[in-house]
């Protein structure tokens, strides 16, 4: 597995940073009358911050997730990361953000309703006795979005297919997860049954297709990661091979693209395409060798460890600007680095933060421990006080 204590620290500088900065914010609220042009925060109490709502709700995602680790344990930043969360993630915000749910049902929809039910999800199997109880509390955000979900998947017609926010596949794999987790039946057969009526009978994506300018998502890729968990295993066997039967390591999905404009935000989702892809193809590829092995098929061993050997190089971007000044890439691309690095097998080449850490700002004696995202600046242990 690559060293993901490594990035520990500086994800959770980057998360407190987002969710405690309110603009620049892109609200992307309809406004129904001059009443409803008012900051952000009145409408979304706990998610009026990190550039927008859904990178806002996943940045809590991802601060919950790094407090589970040992490193977080003897942390400088975890008591004001358990501090913050608290205050965010209150019950009044939350029956608040709710409600805008509610009152709003095609909001923020699949995309932002999956990372709600995946920070439920994180805190309610938290280690952590005060995320355990943040995770009561958004419990009425997630059932929320379960409930818009089974009201409007029976009358979606069609899949949305593009690689952006908009995709059903990638909205839908984690609410379904989600609804596993909670025991809402109700719901696994809800998506289980959309999501055979929009895919099941697809066969040979094109992947040649993909990417677009402004993808962070492989419409391809994230319609796999759906089935896997939809089909029982011998619909798996039976679907997977020839679904993927067009995806080699020379497809452009899984190719390295460099943002000619690391200032535009749109260029900028093709670092998040990289980890999303990677993290997609660490999942499928275990799938596809069992298949292998039980069919015979010597074509998809070879194929899937050819897939898997672009992994190091199709995160090696995203790693690098999800730890950096540019705000269109850091206010979100954290959480998908962590996601794909904590799916890493153990025989790949150990990631690092490709800039070498400078002795620390404050005393210029002792090697630095811990970026400091806020200040731009690298503080050594010794003086995290400065802060």
């Amino acid at each position: 597995m690559p060293q993901t204590a490594d990035f520990v620290h500086p994800f959770a500088e980057v998360a407190l940073s987002n969710i405690t900065r309110q603009y620049p914010f892109a609200s992307h609220h309809l406004a129904r009358s001059l009443a409803d042009i008012v900051p952000a925060a009145e409408k979304n109490p706990a998610f009026a911050n990190s550039y927008d709502w859904h990178s806002s709700v996943h940045m809590h995602y991802l601060l919950a997730s790094l407090l589970e680790t040992e490193v977080a344990h003897g942390a400088g930043w975890r008591e004001r990361a358990i501090e913050v969360l608290t205050a965010h993630l209150s019950e009044e915000n939350m029956f608040a953000e709710a409600a805008f749910l509610r009152e709003n049902p095609s909001w923020e929809r699949p995309y932002g309703w999956a990372w709600a039910v995946e920070l439920n999800r994180v805190l309610n199997a938290s280690k952590v006795s005060e995320l355990r109880a943040l995770g009561a509390n958004t419990q009425v955000l997630a059932y929320t979005v379960f409930d818009l979900a089974s009201t409007w998947l029976p009358k979606v017609a069609a899949p949305v297919r593009h690689g952006v926010h908009s995709n059903t596949a990638f909205g839908l794999r984690r609410i379904l997860l989600g609804a596993r987790e909670a025991d809402r039946h109700d719901v696994v057969d809800i998506i289980a049954g959309a999501a055979r009526r929009f895919f099941a009978e697809d066969a040979a994506w094109n992947f040649v297709q993909e990417r677009s300018g402004h993808d962070f998502l492989s419409p391809g890729l994230c319609e796999a990661d759906l089935m896997a968990e939809v089909f029982t295993e011998d619909e798996l066997a039976s679907w997977l091979p020839g679904f993927l039967s067009e995806l080699s390591p020379e497809s452009p999905v899984l190719t390295p693209v460099k943002a000619l404009d690391p200032t535009d935000g749109h260029q900028s989702h093709l670092y998040g395409l990289g980890l999303s892809v990677a993290a997609s193809v660490m999942r499928l590829a275990p799938k596809l060798e069992t298949i292998a092995e039980k069919s015979g098929h010597d074509e998809l061993i070879a194929q899937d460890k050819g897939i898997l050997s672009q992994v190091d190089s199709l995160m090696a971007p995203g790693l690098e600007a999800s730890v950096s000044d540019e705000y269109v890439s850091s206010h979100w691309l954290a959480t998908f680095a962590w996601e794909a690095l904590r799916l890493t097998p153990a025989n790949s080449t150990r990631y690092k933060m490709t800039r070498t850490p400078p002795p620390c700002s404050s005393c210029s004696i002792h090697p630095a421990q811990e970026p400091c995202i806020t200040a731009r600046e690298i503080l050594c242990q010794c003086t995290r006080k400065v802060r």
